[in-house]
């Protein structure tokens, strides 16, 4: 009687490959449809600000919010600051597919902003990872102090699930805790913030 050939690293491949198969013929559709089901995504939370210059509140100020998921449909609304310079925006969930991908790396585009004379001014821009709520981008986005004569900057805030890993936003808003901001872009230059100190800077010279 002949030795069989099959190596067991390949039975128990073959009885893996049967135990996906074997569900999924027996169950019809039923087994595929899961990779059509909807998944509820968060693509923003609620958004409190307030818009000034010079400290005097900016009334009946269009605010723009554009949110964007992997479908890379841009989803905007707008929003109008009162006399008193604020504005809201509720919170964005949709529902999508794509989260039962067997491989995606989901991403959500934040941005808020300003529109003057094709000028854009950034209140808030990030990409934030995941379809669930980030509390600490919650937190940011509860109150927007921005006052529009601020520098554009870029900035780093806590990552409490990642210590070694912070978020980065960009804005001319400011926040008084958990504010690290590290490049200022003005005029087209780019200047590195040295020690999180707006005051200090270098200019940062653009490669050949």
């Amino acid at each position: 009687m002949n030795k069989s050939s099959y190596s067991p690293r390949f039975i128990i491949l073959f009885i893996l490959v049967c135990l996906i198969i074997f569900p999924a013929i027996s169950q019809g559709g039923d087994m595929f449809s899961w990779f059509k089901k909807k998944k509820e995504v968060f693509l923003s939370p609620e958004v409190n600000g307030v818009v000034t210059e010079n400290g005097t509140p900016i009334a009946n100020l269009e605010i723009i919010r554009s949110l964007m998921y992997l479908d890379e449909i841009d989803r905007r609304d707008t929003a109008i600051t009162d006399a008193d310079g604020r504005f809201h925006f509720p919170k964005k969930t949709i529902f999508s597919s794509i989260p039962n991908k067997l491989i995606v790396e989901n991403r959500i585009s934040q941005e808020i902003f300003i529109e003057n004379n094709d000028i854009l001014i950034p209140l808030w821009i990030a990409t934030q990872s995941g379809i669930d709520e980030v509390t600490e981008y919650s937190k940011k986005l509860s109150i927007l102090n921005c006052e529009i004569t601020n520098s554009h900057v870029v900035f780093e805030f806590r990552n409490q699930k990642n210590i070694h890993r912070n978020y980065v936003a960009q804005s001319i808003c400011r926040w008084e805790e958990d504010f690290l901001p590290y490049k200022l872009l003005r005029d087209g230059k780019e200047y590195l913030i040295n020690n999180y100190d707006l005051t200090d800077l270098t200019e940062r010279q653009k490669e050949d």
